[in-house]
């Protein structure tokens, strides 16, 4: 049976009519498993328990935005803190949501990541945030914690080799090297694609930016069937990310 799984970052803060105009177009792809960043919980959510979001304080002169993961059709289990290193656990809480789910008898491992941009100076850097992440998921990545487990990794990383090429230095191609090592595949490489595929449209570059990314482990890398990014007038009214679906054969 086919799964279908999306990301999207969502960018909340676009337009004052986001929030329920967003999710209702969201909610229609047809999609089992929804990892979503830079989102608010929509009224037709609340309550629901496969609906697993965690809000941020006041960051980056935005509020209450926060990454998370919602299944219309399977039942979502959030992965303990403990599963966490203690001390970053309130640090990324909004940025890095992590469930699990047994689809078809096969349990999967769901992560949504949002690569957050913070100054270092007047410099805005994702890669420190996103080494520091990936350092504490090394139990769940590595399978210390519950045993080797079949991960699907996606979202807004705010990376891509484009970075390297364009401003110089490796520290992009470091932090995609260091997925490899964790087992994870890059299901764009998986497709077949060659080049970068925009996801981000940034007015005030000309660059085709990729920013958003599917990872699955190896193990379920022969489950892989597609990855398409979806660039429609509706995406872009909404948001300045496209969604990107996977297919896997369950």
């Amino acid at each position: 049976m086919k799964l279908k799984i999306a990301t999207w970052n969502m960018a909340y803060w676009s337009h004052k009519n986001y929030l329920e105009e967003a999710w209702d177009y969201f909610l229609n792809l047809d999609v089992d498993i929804f990892l979503f960043q830079e989102a608010k919980c929509p009224k037709i959510l609340e309550g629901d328990r496969n609906f697993i979001w965690h809000p941020a304080g006041k960051t980056n002169g935005r509020k209450d935005w926060g990454s998370g993961i919602y299944s219309k059709n399977y039942q979502l289990t959030e992965e303990p803190k403990t599963s966490i290193p203690e001390w970053n656990r309130d640090r990324f809480k909004e940025l890095c949501i992590v469930a699990n789910a047994k689809v078809h008898d096969k349990n999967l491992t769901f992560i949504s990541l949002y690569g957050r941009m913070d100054k270092i100076g007047h410099i805005g850097y994702s890669i420190p945030n996103l080494h520091r992440i990936f350092s504490d998921l090394t139990g769940i990545l590595k399978g210390h914690i519950n045993g080797k487990r079949n991960i699907v990794l996606a979202g807004d990383l705010n990376a891509s080799i484009q970075f390297d090429q364009h401003y110089g230095g490796e520290s992009h191609r470091i932090f995609f090297e260091r997925l490899r090592d964790f087992g994870l595949e890059n299901c764009f490489e998986l497709n077949g694609n060659k080049d970068f595929i925009q996801t981000l449209r940034f007015p005030k570059s000309k660059i085709s930016w990729q920013n958003d990314y599917f990872f699955i482990s190896k193990s379920i890398s022969k489950n892989f069937k597609n990855c398409e990014v979806v660039d429609t007038e509706e995406t872009r009214k909404h948001s300045d990310h496209n969604p990107v679906i996977i297919t896997l054969e369950i």
